[in-house]
């Protein structure tokens, strides 16, 4: 009470519907606001989510004498975008994709704060308001493409300096000894605090557009180019080193201490140009209404999106419940109907896909006149177990696997039985006693397809009418010698005809 009384007086009931509004906000989506929190416990690239908030509401107090004498007002273009982010939620949310559903209910958020407090206010609050999106926990796209940027860099910068090096794929090898990019290695937890601090220092130093655009490329810039950097210096210390230094824990060390002084630097360059704040003064801006109609507006906006809020998960739940996906494997398929050999169980290569949530697989292979393929089948039922169709942590091989690595995956060609040509995921998995080609693709119903975004888009329309057809993760696999593909290719093709009839 203390604290709402020591508030201006037209600013004391849009508060507390703020307060209202997020507390319902979290309740409602109670399930997708944990998720959040869980990545930020587990994940010390993400951590910086637990301080997003406060540093938000930091961020509007030190400037409240810009909005003291505004005066909050209720907008319907709000409650727009609070109906548009559950719109997204509902849809994420039924075909399992995490990182859109944890957008949405931010944007759901930030809907709520709109409509209680107007577009004038959230004008004022702008930045400290869309803040809030770096509470999502995003990025790990990006790693694959930084791990390839940063051992390419490193390479070259080696290759540069006289020095020769063997490359293959993220591994590569010096005199001295071998050296892996990493997940930790692509520099996102640089990149993340990066641009968080960018963000920050940006805001709170320039008033100028235009500079504090500049600054925030530079804060996503500095660090991909320093990782690169960063990443050479430790394997300049290793291979000078004798392989002693920078090999352990001291390999993290260096790094954050690198990082620490690059940012130190930015935000060192960026003092230079930096503008005086000017204190605006707002109370000839708004002229105050009267007390009878100060919060006519507020109150039925504040039931509205309050009722909107509730209104989404009651939905989910009744679209769930008619959802319908069979948790089995089609019998055309194990059988190879068509096929010029007999299935039989898979090889012992050393290797077999393994992923998180399957509720029915089958295993089998089958001799193709210039070798054996084998088959896996995975179906991940309605993916309430724990794992999902389409997710970024279904490894072929995780990091740092002590018998096989990933030397290289791209999207290839191939001829679906149907006539029409489409793309699967081509990885090429090494060992010391033999090299595997794989074929990785979805089947969603009767379409099959290597896209991520498509395969949602089609599970998600499937869902909504009730086909109960599987939605399945197929990988077709195969011995190749060396890193000749043709061979392999061409036998993977021929049982991939087979398979998907």
């Amino acid at each position: 009470m203390l604290i709402f009384g020591a508030l201006p007086i037209q600013w004391r009931y849009p508060v507390a519907g703020v307060v209202l509004v997020t507390l319902v906000c979290v309740g409602a989506f109670f399930s997708t606001w944990a998720s959040i929190v869980e990545i930020w416990s587990r994940s010390e690239t993400f951590t910086h989510g637990f301080l997003v908030a406060p540093i938000s509401i930091w961020l509007i107090w030190s400037r409240r004498h810009c909005y003291r004498n505004l005066q909050p007002e209720s907008a319907w273009l709000g409650l727009l975008v609070t109906a548009i982010g559950g719109f997204v939620w509902l849809v994420a949310k039924l075909v399992h994709v995490l990182v859109l559903e944890q957008w949405a209910v931010v944007t759901i958020l930030i809907g709520g704060y709109w409509a209680l407090l107007g577009g004038s206010v959230i004008k004022k609050m702008l930045f400290p308001i869309l803040f809030l999106y770096l509470m999502v926990p995003f990025g790990e796209a990006f790693i694959p493409w930084m791990m390839e940027y940063t051992a390419s860099f490193v390479v070259w910068m080696i290759r540069l300096t006289g020095m020769s090096v063997y490359r293959d794929g993220m591994f590569f090898m010096l005199t001295s000894g071998s050296w892996s990019v990493v997940e930790g290695c692509s520099g996102l937890r640089y990149l993340i605090a990066s641009l968080t601090l960018g963000l920050v220092y940006a805001y709170l130093n320039f008033r100028n557009l235009r500079k504090r655009t500049l600054f925030i490329i530079a804060s996503f810039l500095t660090p991909i180019l320093a990782n690169g950097l960063r990443a050479y210096m430790i394997v300049m210390i290793g291979h000078f080193s004798g392989m002693k230094l920078a090999v352990g824990v001291d390999h993290i060390i260096y790094g954050w201490l690198f990082f620490g002084l690059i940012m130190l630097l930015l935000f060192y360059a960026g003092s230079f140009w930096a503008d005086q704040e000017t204190i605006v003064d707002t109370s000839s801006e708004q002229s105050m209404p009267e007390p009878m109609t100060r919060y006519q507006g507020l109150l039925p906006m504040i039931a509205v999106v309050v009722i909107g809020l509730i209104a989404w998960p009651i939905v989910f739940r009744s679209l769930a419940a008619r959802q319908a996906v069979a948790a089995a494997i089609p019998d055309q398929i194990v059988t190879l109907r068509g096929s010029g050999g007999a299935v039989q169980s898979p090889p012992d290569w050393g290797w077999r896909p393994t992923f998180n949530g399957v509720m029915a697989e089958v295993k089998n292979a089958v001799d193709d006149p210039s070798g054996t393929v084998a088959m896996y089948f995975a179906n991940f039922g309605d993916e309430s177990q724990g794992g999902e169709l389409v997710n970024s942590q279904n490894f072929l091989v995780p990091q740092k696997h002590k018998v096989w690595r990933m030397a290289s995956e791209r999207a290839v060609q191939v001829d679906w039985p149907d006539g029409t040509s489409g793309e699967v995921v081509e990885s090429l998995l090494k060992s010391e006693a033999r090299n595997l080609l794989v074929y990785r693709w979805y089947r969603v119903g009767n379409f099959n397809t290597a896209s991520d975004y498509r395969a949602k888009w089609w599970q998600l329309l499937k869902r909504l009418t009730g086909d109960a057809d599987p939605e399945m993760l197929i990988v077709l696999y195969t011995e190749v010698i060396g890193d000749d593909l043709v061979e392999g290719r061409a036998r993977l093709q021929r049982v991939l005809a087979v398979c998907c009839q």
